[in-house]
């Protein structure tokens, strides 16, 4: 490869290194200072932010691109940009962070007895479905994991997973997300959901189409869900009357109940809510109407300890849970 007259070809042998040394040369506290300085967009601000005098921060910065072999700011009389190269290792730079701030927080929960700590995010369809039971079996047998357990809608569950801000999703296959681990976990029908004495309430069976002559009750925007009834609409041809958005099924199921319109939910919540909030569930003779609940990974050999447990408790269920439908 020729190299143009006047320029310096930057080399970095360190990264190109296969022992290690540039992984062990790598100092986190140089990646929060770059940090730092990207989202201050100034050298003394981040030194500021830091509690460090801004040429010990300048140091360590041109020290990191001296290991990285690159340029990672522009440097200019109002602040600081990242270069290309830079927004790349802006990205693992948080990871790095996240990662060591999680190692520190674990490793305190292990001086405080704790063995184990799993990020767990769960939609309201997995809640619904027992997920809550099976949590609190698998703590019964491991009463030295923390399971944090957060509810989120299907698309920030499958980003947070993305992006190692949680160890384990469980959630419906609707988005088909790219390129995590989709492992099976429980199977579910989805019904129309109409109050009782509707006019639709003694179909045994409907078409999504026969719904979208009514208003609908439905879950927020950025829901799985919500946006498979989208696209279901489109290809039915009919406009769709979206009265109302609100978070969760049992809320769906209850402004149903109220008058406000018919939605769609899964269908054994029918158990639950249906005489609760007088209902009538409905199976929809509809292809795309029988999903899967997932246990969604990146990378299941990666996994903490206490959360392949957790994998595994929950492939267990799903296995008890076939043979009891068989």
């Amino acid at each position: 490869m020729s190299v143009q007259p006047g320029k310096r070809r930057v080399t970095s042998p360190a990264i190109s290194d296969r022992d290690g040394r540039f992984s062990r040369r790598l100092d986190p506290a140089s990646v929060q200072f770059f940090v730092s300085a990207v989202e201050e967009g100034s050298i003394a601000r981040a030194a500021s932010r830091e509690n460090i005098v801004p040429s010990a921060i300048s140091k360590r910065l041109s020290d990191l691109e001296a290991l990285l072999g690159v340029a990672l700011l522009e440097r200019g009389t109002q602040g600081v940009i990242p270069t290309p190269a830079g927004e790349a290792f802006l990205h693992h730079a948080r990871l790095l962070l996240r990662a060591v701030e999680r190692m520190r927080l674990e490793m305190a929960e292990y001086s405080e007895g704790v063995r184990g700590h799993i990020r767990v995010r769960a939609s309201a369809s997995a809640l619904s479905a027992g997920l809550p039971a099976e949590i609190q079996s698998f703590s019964r047998a491991h009463r030295q994991v923390k399971i944090e357990l957060e509810e989120y809608e299907t698309p920030a569950i499958v980003q947070d997973i993305r992006e190692g801000r949680a160890d384990v999703g469980i959630g419906p296959d609707i988005l088909q997300p790219e390129p995590l681990k989709l492992i099976p976990w429980r199977h579910y029908d989805l019904s129309a959901v109409v109050p009782d004495g509707h006019a639709l309430a003694r179909r045994r069976k409907l078409s999504y189409s026969a719904l979208l002559q009514y208003e609908q009750v439905e879950q927020g925007y950025s829901s799985a869900l919500s946006q498979l009834l989208d696209y279901a609409a489109r290809q039915s041809g009919l406009a769709k009357r979206t009265r109302i958005r609100v978070r969760g099924f049992e809320a769906v199921c209850r402004m149903i109940g109220s008058g406000m319109g018919i939605g769609v939910a899964p269908s054994f919540m029918r158990e639950s809510l249906g005489e609760v909030y007088g209902l009538r569930f409905i199976p929809l003779d509809e292809p795309w109407a029988h999903p899967k609940i997932c246990i969604m990974l990146r990378d299941l050999d990666s996994l903490p300890n206490a959360a392949r447990s957790f994998v595994d408790h929950l492939r267990r269920s799903a296995t008890a849970a076939g043979r009891d439908g068989d």
